[in-house]
């Protein structure tokens, strides 16, 4: 094996999942040799909230910096104490990771998914103590391409005292912004300079999270059977609401069913069901449960922001759903309803229904490959 360079060894035995872990070669025999810590791994993180308690590590060559000619860390020369040591840990937490992903990969999408979530929020908080240059190395290895020719890399040299920007290439930054759903992210809140987005260091973090998520959620190409036996709730049975789950609009019913397959619905799309559902006469209760299943699912927050759509808090007004001409605007619209707002759309599907007339046979039709 190549010797490799130094400095990233003790990383890798805290981020396994860097590109640099290809120092390491394993057989599939050795990663399928022992999966049961890994399972025990992966059920707890699926079914409970996972802390990283380490400290962070400050192992960089500043004086050397990272630089391309280098391929990142091969120029540098840190005077490791014990070599064998470093690597022992490093190759034993790259085999773990890659057991780990060997069990998420033979998982199905919403586990996955939930997975990724959860590890790269904890992942998310471990870079949040690392170093500035660190912070450039895992945005790099995970494909962010940042700005080079202004003095972003400038601390290489020396530390400053004031935060630093962080300049993220346009294109990237709007294919992992738009899934944040924050106002602060949309474009016209950012600065921009030819070509690049300039970011805090919080919210570079927060970037290379989405970009952590992605990458948790390749699959490797190993075959193993896993029945973890993950008590996760991932069902929301309509037939406890109080209304007819059968004449709701094709669009509010994409929105349910995206939530229910564990996808980030966006910001505005969460809002229309909410208010939707709140309209409908659904308890603030009943309208947090539909929403379990999100990735990001925070139960507190879900149920202050429903309680602000259903008038208990702020200035005490309950929203009203968006209409169809909003809905088309926001993209969530999927169908031609021929009608102007989806309350409308339910409360003449109902009077159909019970009425029994021809349009209500039609309508049932129209919906009934919808769950």
């Amino acid at each position: 094996m190549k010797r490799p360079f130094l400095p990233i060894l003790p990383f890798l035995a805290r981020y396994p999942f860097l590109s640099y872990s290809k120092i390491f070669e394993f057989t599939q025999e050795e990663i399928l040799s022992d999966l049961e810590d890994a399972k025990e791994f992966v059920k707890t993180v699926l079914e409970s909230d996972v802390e990283n308690v380490t400290k962070p590590l400050k192992l960089l060559c500043s004086d050397c910096g990272v630089r391309e000619e280098c391929e990142g860390f091969e120029c540098c020369t840190y005077p490791a104490k014990d070599y064998s040591v470093m690597l022992n840990r490093a190759e034993k937490a790259v085999l773990k990771w890659l057991r780990i992903i060997t069990i998420v990969s033979n998982l199905d999408d919403f586990l996955r998914r939930r997975f990724a979530v959860r590890m790269s929020r904890v992942y998310r908080e471990m870079l949040k103590a690392e170093m500035d240059d660190f912070l450039i190395v895992v945005a790099w290895d995970l494909g962010l391409r940042l700005d080079k020719s202004t003095d972003l890399f400038g601390y290489l040299k020396s530390y400053y005292v004031m935060p630093k920007p962080f300049a993220v290439d346009l294109v990237d930054y709007l294919k992992l912004a738009v899934r944040i759903k924050d106002e602060s992210w949309k474009l016209v809140n950012r600065k921009v300079v030819k070509g690049y987005v300039y970011l805090s260091r919080d919210e570079f973090v927060r970037l290379i999270e989405e970009l952590m998520k992605d990458k948790f959620m390749e699959r490797l190409p190993i075959k193993v059977d896993v029945d973890l036996g993950v008590k996760v709730k991932r069902e929301y049975k309509f037939e406890s609401l109080p209304i007819e789950f059968e004449c709701f609009p094709e669009c509010m019913k994409k929105i349910i069913a995206d939530l229910n397959e564990g996808k980030n619905v966006p910001h505005t799309g969460r809002f229309a069901i909410a208010s939707f559902l709140i309209n409908l006469g659904c308890s603030v209760d009943k309208v947090v449960e539909i929403f379990r299943n999100a990735p990001d699912f925070d139960e507190d927050k879900t149920r202050y922001q429903v309680e602000h759509i259903a008038g208990m808090r702020g200035k005490g007004e309950k929203y009203i759903a968006p209409s169809c001409e909003t809905m088309k605007s926001w993209g969530l619209c999927i169908w031609n309803c021929e009608i102007d707002h989806p309350i409308k759309y339910y409360r003449r599907c109902l009077s159909e229904r019970r009425g029994g007339g021809k349009r209500a046979s039609k309508r049932k039709s129209n919906t009934s490959n919808d769950t």
